[in-house]
């Protein structure tokens, strides 16, 4: 069984991996935290270079290269979170604030943290 602390590096190296290979860069910073069924990652991930060109010159064409990209990210991180920790994911919410570089990601368990643990978590 797995510690909350594997837990949450093995988490941090997944979510920066499909970063890396959806953005061809990591996240500069990241943060996972736990609230009964929910997961919860803070990051801050530069700005895809190409998005920032479309942020200025054609705002509606990077909002929707932007939807598309965090339903490919949302597909990914349930699917690879599905397959590493065996666990049944409800739903996944991400948002990127493009000024601040600031993303945040929920994922939705089935079950509280604490029954795929086996542990009483200390939040």
């Amino acid at each position: 069984m797995a510690s909350v602390g594997q837990w949450k590096q093995d988490i941090l190296r997944i979510y920066n991996e499909i970063n890396k290979k959806l953005f061809n860069a990591g996240v500069k910073q990241q943060k996972v935290d736990f609230a009964g069924n929910k997961i919860i990652i803070l990051s801050i991930n530069s700005r895809v270079p190409v998005l920032k060109v479309l942020d200025e010159h054609d705002a509606s064409a990077s909002r929707q290269i932007n939807l598309v990209l965090h339903e490919v990210f949302k597909q990914e991180i349930k699917r690879a979170f599905e397959d590493e920790f065996q666990v049944n994911i409800r739903a996944v919410l991400k948002d990127y604030d493009v000024e601040t570089e600031y993303s945040g990601t929920i994922i939705i368990l089935e079950k509280d943290l604490e029954q795929y643990l086996n542990v009483t978590l200390e939040l």
